[in-house]
C-alpha cells in the first residue's frame, strides 16, 4: 500500500468516524435512551447488574429492538471507520519504513532500540486491537439485547471485561497517535 493510499484511508476513516459519532451521540442515543443514561459501551468503568437492568427496562421491547438492529450496526460501522482511520494515520505518520531485513535490523540495533521497536509495534497495532474488542463488545450487546428483560450475569461480566480491553487499547491508540504526530511534526520542522 502506498503512502498516498494510507493517507486517504486514514482521512476517510477519521471523517467517517466523526460523522458516525455525531449521528450516535447527537441523534440516536438521545432519541432512544432516557436523559442521563449512558449506552452499554460508553462506560469507562464496569457496569453493575442494576445499571444494566435499568437500561434494559428503560428501553422496553421496542427500544431494545431499535438499539439491537439500528444502533449496534451503526456502532459496527464506527468500529471499522475508527480502526482503519486511526491505524492508517499512525502508519502514515510513522513515515517510510527502512528497507533492511529483520536480520539486518537486529544486528544493527542495540537492546534498547529493540525494546523501543517492540513498544512501537504494540502501539502500531493498538487501534486495530481496540476495534477488534469494540466489535466483540457490539456482538455481546446484540446478544444481551436479544435476551429481553432478563440479564445474564455471565454475559454482563464478559461485556465489562471486553469494554475494559477496548478502552485500554483505545488509550494506547491515542498515545500512539500523539507520539507519531509529534514525531512527524518534529521531522517536518527540521
Amino acid at each position: 500500500m502506498t503512502r498516498r493510499t494510507t493517507a486517504l484511508i486514514a482521512m476517510a476513516g477519521l471523517a467517517s468516524a466523526a460523522l458516525l459519532l455525531a449521528l450516535l451521540w447527537l441523534v440516536l442515543y438521545p432519541a432512544l435512551l432516557p436523559e442521563g443514561m449512558l449506552p452499554f459501551d460508553a462506560r469507562f468503568t464496569s457496569m453493575t447488574f442494576d445499571q444494566l437492568r435499568n437500561i434494559m427496562l428503560a428501553l422496553g421491547a421496542d427500544g431494545r429492538a431499535l438499539y439491537r438492529f439500528v444502533l449496534v450496526p451503526v456502532d459496527m460501522a464506527l468500529v471499522l471507520a475508527y480502526g482503519a482511520g486511526i491505524g492508517c494515520a499512525i502508519v502514515w505518520l510513522r513515515g517510510e519504513p527502512d528497507r533492511m531485513t529483520i536480520a539486518e535490523m537486529r544486528r544493527r540495533q542495540s537492546a534498547g532500540k529493540r525494546v523501543r521497536s517492540a513498544v512501537g509495534s504494540v502501539l502500531l497495532v493498538a487501534p486495530f486491537l481496540a476495534a477488534a474488542f469494540d466489535a466483540w463488545e457490539n456482538v455481546l450487546v446484540f446478544r444481551l439485547l436479544g435476551q429481553g428483560e432478563g440479564v445474564s450475569i455471565r454475559l454482563m461480566e464478559e461485556l465489562n471485561r471486553t469494554s475494559g480491553y477496548k478502552w485500554a487499547f483505545l488509550a494506547l491508540a491515542g498515545v500512539a497517535f500523539i507520539v507519531q504526530l509529534l514525531g512527524y511534526l518534529s521531522r517536518r520542522g527540521r
